[in-house]
């Protein structure tokens, strides 16, 4: 009779499994819909819904930890990446999530890492470039970080923020003119770009910096979101 009763509430739980498996992909929508539309509280609960299912794909769990970390939840976003590289250690778009996290608390070492390994899985990731360059620039790996800044540009040539990244990069280490003419190109195409603007001020008025390497705290550059045209995402 217990052994009846026992088969008749798996045969419920592996039912209603069923059901939650057949609207994860709904809930999911939901939260990026959510997020889309600044709801984040209900982007955040719909998508820890979706997330719940034992099969959820590994993009569900970074697209949750990308939210949790925009709302400041630093440490369940990189808990949720973990797992997300855990489900599927090729999704490049997750482990460049996770060495932005791993970033911002300053794990660079880390964080250097996971870029490295998005780039690995995913030569043309743009973003995952840039970052990598920018980490490479700020532990003082001047002609690793060019070849990244470059490569990333080769993906998305006009791209004012990687432009300025490597212009800043160029002037530091005395390569004036190169930097000036990015500088001046970022203006042409750019001409309300404010980054840009600055960064011109900033040099032409500071001759001291030229030809000699800015104290990384006082760097100026810039980590780029993961490109949602890279993995399916929002």
């Amino acid at each position: 009779m217990a052994g009846d009763k026992f088969r008749a509430l798996r045969g419920e739980d592996e039912e209603m499994a069923g059901r939650n498996r057949a609207i994860s992909p709904i809930l999911h929508e939901l939260g990026l819909s959510a997020f889309h539309n600044g709801n984040i509280k209900a982007a955040l609960n719909f998508m820890s819904w979706a997330c719940a299912d034992p099969q959820a794909p590994a993009i569900w769990h970074r697209n949750h930890s990308e939210m949790l970390m925009r709302s400041g939840k630093a440490a369940a976003a990189e808990a949720e990446c973990r797992l997300a590289v855990g489900c599927d250690p090729n999704c490049a778009c997750a482990w460049e999530t996770l060495g932005t996290i791993l970033i911002e608390r300053g794990a660079l070492e880390e964080g250097c890492e996971c870029y490295e390994t998005a780039v690995r899985i995913e030569p043309t990731f743009s973003a995952a470039l840039n970052n990598l360059a920018v980490i490479l620039d700020h532990l003082g790996q001047y002609e690793a970080a060019e070849a990244r800044y470059r490569q990333s540009l080769n993906v998305v040539p006009e791209s004012p923020n990687i432009q300025l990244n490597l212009a800043t990069l160029l002037w530091e280490l005395g390569r004036h003119w190169e930097g000036r003419e990015i500088f001046r190109q970022v203006r042409v195409r750019h001409p309300n770009l404010l980054r840009a603007y600055s960064l011109q001020i900033e040099f032409s008025r500071n001759p001291r910096l030229r030809g000699s390497p800015r104290k990384r705290e006082q760097r100026v550059l810039v980590i780029v979101p993961g490109d949602s045209e890279q993995v399916d995402t929002y």
